[in-house]
Order: structure tokens, then C-alpha cells, then sequence
């Protein structure tokens, strides 16, 4: 909609808000400006930080195994009982009350890749990392 001074209406509060809404300059401006106007208590490393300690992460483990639909079967007749929810579109996933994993197979089959995340408990990731580890075999991890 034009108005007859020639700005475009809109519910912004900006004359140009149509052009600059997906504009990435604008949009960086506008952050620092609210960040001047609205500081926070922690900058963001702080706060990244911070969330990256409430879910303790294994990473991406990869493991050679020889036959990774077997593997993913059993993996799953021995988790799915307790788990809240399972997910099988990319490989295994499942949902604990506090920990979840996944594990996919990646390329041929024949490399699984594994990642578990804990709710904020460090140890907790690490035994489960172990547990599905001993499980997934002895096969010599990628680099």
C-alpha cells in the first residue's frame, strides 16, 4: 500500500520496513541497537556457554561395524522399552527423561555415527557414551 507521500504503509513503524526486513545490514544494526537500548546481564559467549553445559554432548563418534542394520536392530531392542519416544527416519533415535541418543549409518553401512546428549549431567553422557560404545563393538573409531 502507497500513501500519497510516496512511503510504503506497513505495521513497522518504518517508512522503508518492507525493503529492510530481510536485510541483513539492517538487521545487524537493529540487534545492536536493542543490545544498547536493552543490555543484557551476560553477552553471548557467556550464554553460549552456559547452554552448551545444560546438554553435555559426546559429539560425533564414528565406528566400522559389519553389519549396521543388525546392529541398529539390536541397539533398539535393547533402548526402546524405556525410551519416551523413538524416531527412525535417519538411522535410530531415541528420547529418555534425561539423556537421548542417535545413531546413524553412514555411507555403505558400514560406519555408524553416534551422538549422546545428556540433560546438564556430564557423567551420565559419558557412561551412556561407554554403554552403546561397548555395544556398537570394538571397531576402530574414525578420525
Amino acid at each position: 500500500m502507497t500513501t500519497l507521500s510516496g512511503f510504503k504503509a506497513d505495521d513497522s513503524r518504518h517508512p522503508y520496513g518492507a525493503e529492510l526486513k530481510n536485510n541483513l545490514a539492517y538487521l545487524i544494526v537493529r540487534a545492536y541497537a536493542s543490545e544498547l537500548i536493552f543490555p543484557r546481564k551476560q553477552k553471548a559467549p557467556v550464554l553460549l556457554v552456559e547452554r552448551i553445559g545444560a546438554f553435555p554432548s559426546s559429539g560425533e563418534i564414528r565406528r566400522h561395524v559389519k553389519d549396521g542394520t543388525a546392529l541398529l536392530a539390536s541397539i533398539k531392542n535393547r533402548y526402546a522399552a524405556d525410551a519416551l519416544d523413538i524416531n527412525e527416519n535417519d538411522g535410530l533415535s531415541l528420547i529418555f527423561a534425561d539423556w537421548r541418543f542417535s545413531l546413524r549409518l553412514s555411507g555403505n553401512d558400514c560406519v555408524t555415527c553416534l551422538n549422546v546428549e545428556s540433560r546438564g549431567d556430564s557423567a551420565l553422557m559419558q557412561r551412556k557414551t561407554s554403554e552403546l560404545l561397548e555395544q556398537i563393538g570394538a571397531g576402530k573409531e574414525l578420525e
